[in-house]
């Protein structure tokens, strides 16, 4: 679940969008994220205002995450 709370995260640019969206409490989320980050260890996101903006790294895995997330759709479109 890591990476799909970080994927989300990403997208939505706050945590608290993420939780709403995942419907899951916001420090489930900031604990994956800390998790992911301790993991590769790089820093994945910085806060701008109220906001999360991606470091390099976090662009480097959002860009895997997409891959992998869009894989998963066509998998699924490919079975149906």
């Amino acid at each position: 679940h890591h990476l799909l709370y970080f994927w989300t995260t990403a997208r939505l640019g706050s945590v608290s969008r993420a939780a709403e969206e995942l419907h899951l409490a916001q420090p489930t989320i900031s604990a994956q994220l800390r998790s992911l980050e301790q993991s590769f260890g790089h820093k994945l996101f910085v806060r701008r205002g109220r906001n999360l903006a991606l470091t390099n790294s976090g662009q480097t895995v959002f860009r895997y995450a997409e891959e992998i997330f869009s894989l998963g759709r066509e998998l699924g479109a490919a079975m149906r």
